[in-house]
């Protein structure tokens, strides 16, 4: 399948609500994320060497799989645009 495919270690993550979650064991825990029929966004949290954080926003197709396993996430996407910063809003 043709790109474009990221994998970052993350921080944190934040999935819409278009999103159905699976959980793999195969060795090691993984959890499969599936973008339902309206598409997905997401949004990474990105940890420099040097402790600077950035946000980095995701929108991926309907069908579309993202895996997390331990704190790298694979996106079957390129990244829409990114912010400095952790931008994760709570609640």
């Amino acid at each position: 399948m043709a790109g474009p495919y990221q994998a970052i270690k993350f921080v944190e993550l934040d999935f819409d609500v278009n999103w159905d979650r699976t959980m793999m064991v195969a060795g090691y825990a993984n959890i499969r994320y599936t973008a339902t029929n309206r598409g997905g966004h997401l949004a990474v949290v990105f940890e420099s060497v040097v402790g600077n954080m950035t946000t980095y926003y995701y929108e991926v197709a309907a069908g579309q799989e993202v895996f997390v396993v331990d704190q790298v996430i694979h996106i079957p996407a390129g990244c829409q645009k990114s912010d400095g910063g952790n931008n994760i809003k709570v609640g």
